[in-house]
């Protein structure tokens, strides 16, 4: 059974404390009152979701991020990669077959055992980051769940 989560969907440019300019578009979760819920927000965690961003997506895999399995709402694949040289606790994110980056450490750190242990987890791309709407993807938000699929229900225009 999908874990069903509602969202909105928006664009905006994002203007980070450290300066710069991040064109920021896809989904936000939402409460039942249609408020935005944040990254650590209870209402997610209490239902075992976590949003993070994919590590390592720009610099590694950049080809498989600009690809149609890395676009907003698709499915990503988390595979462990105990055999990692740098992280024992490594989690690929593949999107279409190709790996896209990584679960980051702490959250990798914590999910492993559950992954080890035949528990289902997936993950779907929430937003991506360009520097324009015209410039190629150069990071990926996603939602995982404690599941066997995430649907993503969204709710009106954001």
């Amino acid at each position: 059974m999908p874990a069903v989560v509602d969202v909105s969907f928006e664009e905006r440019y994002w203007y980070p404390e450290g300066g710069g300019v991040v064109w920021v578009s896809g989904y936000q979760p939402i409460d039942s009152a249609g408020g935005f819920l944040a990254r650590d927000a209870p209402e997610l965690s209490a239902r075992g979701l976590r949003v993070a961003g994919v590590a390592g997506a720009a610099r590694h895999h950049a080809d498989a991020l600009a690809s149609e399995a890395a676009a907003l709402g698709s499915a990503l694949e988390l595979r462990r990669d105990p055999e990692n040289p740098h992280d024992p606790d490594a989690i690929a994110v593949c999107g279409g077959g190709a790996q896209v980056g990584w679960v980051p450490r702490e959250l990798a750190a914590e999910l492993a055992g559950e992954i080890d242990s035949g528990r289902p987890w997936s993950a779907v791309v929430l937003r991506e980051q360009r520097d324009s709407p015209r410039d190629p993807r150069r990071g990926l938000t996603m939602l995982l769940a404690p599941a066997e699929a995430i649907q993503l229900r969204a709710q009106g225009a954001g």
